[in-house]
């Protein structure tokens, strides 16, 4: 049983026995794992740039650089 936005925000605050059907939909999130990286202020300012040029948050760009060198050294 589907509901909709504002039956779930009706039932939110109700006490979850008065919920009719309580369904759990559970998709497992993939794992990550975050590293500290200690960039030159000359890349540190690449980055942001490429970031900015790209329209994605500095993460992204790392993660693309990545998944390129690993292709590359495949």
């Amino acid at each position: 049983m589907r509901l909709s936005r504002e039956e779930v925000l009706r039932l939110a605050n109700e006490p979850v026995t008065a919920w009719p059907n309580p369904e759990v939909e559970y998709e497992p999130r993939p794992a990550t794992v975050r590293y500290l990286l200690e960039l030159s202020p000359v890349d540190l300012s690449w980055l942001f740039e490429e970031a900015e040029r790209r329209g994605v948050n500095p993460s992204a760009v790392i993660q693309a650089l990545v998944s390129e060198a690993c292709r590359a050294a495949d």
